[in-house]
């Protein structure tokens, strides 16, 4: 946790134990904000879309709270999709782009609801339903491939201390946590934070502790 004042994060017992480093990262990822309004589900992958009205207030109320209660941030990461980008600009430091931050690339499907993917596609979105970790979307990427990719982006990024502002989408938030935690890429699905909510990871050569999870 962190105390009014102090620079450095103050463990308690259990944390300690788990992280013994005082060299720590504490790194906050954001999903980007809302892009659509409706209730239709779209396959939006790496379909370059901008925030919509709602999701520029989301991103601007959640760089706010930050902002308030840390200061500006060491580092700003973003995925280069505008979506995360314009979220990325609220935070007042320069923004650091990286394209191995993308969301899963979904092929064929971009841009498409679910429901004329599975009239259109149906046996191949059958196939990834019952497999996603393997089954490639057609002409897309398989999930295996998007985590490696974005855990090998997050390595080539050095980050070892201070605190980092991370503007990404579901997909890479899932896939860092699943590495970091020593989690299979099967186990993504079960992390869903929401549009424009904070996770927020320590992370130490020793370990990961997860201070809280779609805030």
């Amino acid at each position: 946790m962190y105390r009014p004042g102090y620079d450095s994060p103050v463990f308690d017992d259990a944390t300690q134990r788990i992280i013994p480093s005082s060299v720590v990262a504490t790194v906050h990822l954001f999903r980007h904000g809302e892009v659509e309004t409706g209730s239709a589900r779209v396959c939006r992958g790496q379909l370059d879309v901008a925030l919509s009205a709602r999701g520029r207030e989301q991103s601007e109320a959640a760089a706010a709270r930050f902002l308030a209660r840390y200061g500006r941030p060491d580092r700003v990461i973003s995925s280069d999709l505008r979506r995360c980008r314009d979220f990325a600009s609220c935070f007042g430091a320069p923004v650091e782009l990286a394209p191995g931050l993308r969301e899963q690339d979904m092929g064929a499907w971009e841009g498409r609801t679910w429901e004329s993917l599975t009239e259109a596609d149906g046996a191949a979105v059958t196939a990834y339903w019952a497999d996603y970790v393997h089954a490639r979307p057609t002409g897309g990427e398989a999930w295996a491939e998007a985590a490696e990719r974005v855990r090998m982006a997050w390595l080539a990024l050095g980050v070892e201390t201070g605190r980092v502002v991370v503007t990404t989408h579901i997909g890479p938030i899932r896939a860092l946590l699943c590495a970091w935690l020593g989690l299979p890429p099967d186990d993504a699905l079960r992390f869903a934070p929401a549009y424009a909510t904070e996770t927020r990871v320590l992370l130490a050569e020793s370990g990961a502790v997860v201070e809280c999870l779609g805030a």
